[in-house]
């Protein structure tokens, strides 16, 4: 394989690979953007393969996705893919129910707390 045939590969690999984290994060470009300090229109270009990002734009964006950069460039087949789409999925879920529990625990301490009517 060519050397530029090699750099299109790993710049098509870290693109794919940041989308799909990215998708599997359930987090919108506009998310990813301002965790990583990048503009949107930046990470799109990243993810389409347009531009390359730098060491530390690289970085910020795999913290952003709650990896380390070499995770988005190695190559995942699709059973891991797979298992670590379930356990995003269910990290978030599992946030979401624990968000809620402790909303309604909030509300149910407020309500105690008021002094009650008199019927």
């Amino acid at each position: 394989m060519r050397k530029n045939n090699r750099g299109k590969a790993l710049k098509s690999l870290l693109s794919r690979n940041i989308k799909l984290f990215r998708v599997y994060s359930a987090l919108s470009q506009a998310e990813l953007a301002e965790k990583a300090g990048i503009s949107v229109p930046y990470l799109g270009a990243i993810e389409r393969g347009d531009k390359w990002p730098g060491p530390a734009t690289l970085t910020e964006i795999a913290h952003g996705l709650g990896l380390e950069p070499y995770d988005l460039l190695k190559p995942e087949d699709s059973s891991a893919r797979e298992v670590r789409k379930v356990i995003m999925k269910l990290e978030k879920d599992i946030s979401a129910l624990v968000n809620e529990s402790v909303k309604a625990l909030n509300t149910i301490a407020k309500d105690s707390g008021s002094p009650r009517k008199k019927e």
